[in-house]
C-alpha cells in the first residue's frame, strides 16, 4: 500500500459493520471481487477490528501464504491463534491456568498428574479439525475466521481434499463460527461453491463484492482541496476511477501526481501514469512479453477469436514470420500462468484481469510488438 493509498484510506464502517454483525451470526459468506480494489484492507483493518470489538476471535487466514500446500498456510494461521490462547506472554501467569495436581481425600493426598494435552494429528487435513477443536475449547467466544484470496485452493494439486476437510471441520462447529471467503477471481470462487459436484457447493453464501464509489472520491475531492486549494472535478475522478477498475492505489497515484504538478488536471495525471514512456509497471509488463503474447494479448484486448484465420494472419504480419493456432494457443495459456489473463466465466476465451492493463492498452495503441526471434 503507497503512502497516499494509507494515508487517505476511506473507512466504511457501515458495510464492515453490516459484514460483521453477519459473520457474529455465524453465517458463511463466499465473497469476490477484482483484485486491488480494497477487499483485503476492509476485511482486516475494518471487519476485524468489528467482530473483535464485540468479543469476538478473529482469525485471518491468507491463503496465499503457501502458495504450494494452501492447507499449511491455513493450519500455521490456526496454530498461531491456538498459540495466541494458550501461551502466556513472558513474565506473565496466564489467568486460570494453574493446573491442580493434587486433591485431599479423607487425610491421603492423591498426585493427579499433568493434565492431559490434545495431540495435533501429523495429517493435514486432520490437524485442521484438531486445531479447530482445539481453539474452541480453549475459548468461549464466537469466532471469525477470513479466508483472503480462498480461491487459491481452487488452482492446488488437492483442492477438492482441502474443500472437504474444511467443509467437515467447520460444519461441526456451525454454531460458534462464522467464516468468510474472500476472492479475486469471480469465476474460481463461483464454480467452488454453485457447482454440485464441489465439496463446498452451497456451503457459503455467493455475493460480490461491493466497490468504493461515489463516496470515496467525495472524500479525495475534499482532501485533494485541504492539499492544494485546487477542485478535482468528482464526475471526472469517477470516470477515471472506473477506467482503473476501482482500485484505489493507481487512483491516488494519478491523483499524486496532479498534486506535485499544479498545472496539471487529473486527466494529465492518469495521462502520464500510463504513457507507453513512462517507468510504470503496466509498460514494463508489456515489455517483459513476447512478441507472439504480445500479440495474442492484443487479440484478447480487441475481443478478436484469437485462433481464427483472419487472427492468425494478423499476427504473422505483425511477428514477421508464419505463425500456428496452436502456437497463439501456448502464448495465451503462457499468459493465463503469468496472471495476465484468465479464462471467461463459461471456459470458452480469456479475459484480461487488470483493468489497468486495459486501460494502458487503449492508451497505446502504437505499442509495438516484437519481431519473432528463434523460438518465440
Amino acid at each position: 500500500m503507497s503512502d497516499l493509498t494509507h494515508a487517505w484510506h476511506h473507512g466504511r464502517p457501515k458495510l464492515a459493520a453490516a459484514l460483521g454483525d453477519r459473520l457474529l451470526a455465524h453465517e458463511r459468506i463466499a465473497m469476490f471481487g477484482p483484485r486491488q480494489t480494497g477487499k483485503t484492507t476492509l476485511l482486516r483493518d475494518e471487519v476485524i477490528p468489528y467482530v473483535e470489538s464485540r468479543g469476538c476471535l478473529a482469525v485471518y487466514i491468507d491463503c496465499w501464504m503457501d502458495m504450494d500446500d494452501p492447507l499449511q498456510g491455513i493450519n500455521y494461521a490456526l496454530q498461531k491463534a491456538l498459540d495466541g490462547l494458550t501461551v502466556k506472554p513472558r513474565g506473565l501467569r496466564r489467568a486460570g491456568s494453574t493446573p491442580v495436581r493434587k486433591v485431599g481425600v479423607m487425610g491421603a493426598s492423591l498426585d493427579l498428574g499433568d493434565p492431559p494435552r490434545r495431540q495435533t494429528p501429523a495429517r493435514p487435513a486432520l490437524a485442521l479439525d484438531s486445531l479447530l477443536t482445539q481453539i474452541l475449547d480453549e475459548t468461549k467466544r464466537p469466532v471469525v475466521l477470513v479466508f483472503d484470496e480462498f480461491q487459491s485452493i481452487a488452482s492446488a494439486k488437492d483442492g477438492p481434499q482441502i474443500s472437504a476437510a474444511l467443509r467437515a471441520a467447520l460444519t461441526q462447529a456451525d454454531r460458534r463460527i462464522g467464516a468468510i471467503f474472500s476472492g479475486s477471481s469471480d469465476v474460481q470462487l463461483l464454480d467452488m461453491f454453485s457447482r454440485a459436484s464441489t465439496p463446498l457447493y452451497g456451503f457459503a453464501k455467493t455475493e460480490g463484492y461491493e466497490p468504493l464509489g461515489p463516496a470515496f472520491i467525495g472524500f479525495v475531492a475534499k482532501k485533494f482541496r485541504e492539499a492544494t486549494r485546487r477542485d478535482l472535478n468528482q464526475a471526472l475522478a469517477l470516470d477515471a476511477f472506473q477506467e482503473l477498475g476501482t482500485q484505489p492505489e493507481p487512483f491516488l497515484h494519478a491523483v499524486s501526481l496532479a498534486m506535485a504538478n499544479p498545472k496539471w488536471s487529473l486527466a494529465d495525471a492518469l495521462g502520464e501514469m500510463l504513457s507507453l514512456q513512462s517507468p510504470n509497471k503496466w509498460s514494463a509488463t508489456w515489455r517483459g512479453l513476447t512478441g507472439l503474447q504480445q500479440a495474442a494479448l492484443k487479440l484478447i484486448f480487441d475481443d478478436r477469436a484469437p485462433t481464427s484465420a483472419d487472427s492468425v494472419a494478423w499476427a504473422a504480419a505483425r511477428l514477421g514470420t508464419k505463425v500456428q493456432p496452436s502456437s497463439i494457443s501456448r502464448a495465451l495459456e503462457a499468459l493465463g500462468a503469468r496472471g495476465i489473463l484468465q479464462r471467461k466465466v463459461d471456459g470458452r476465451g480469456w479475459m484480461l484481469i487488470d483493468p489497468v492493463q486495459r486501460a494502458w492498452l487503449r492508451r497505446n495503441p502504437e505499442a509495438a510488438i516484437k519481431s519473432a526471434a528463434p523460438g518465440y
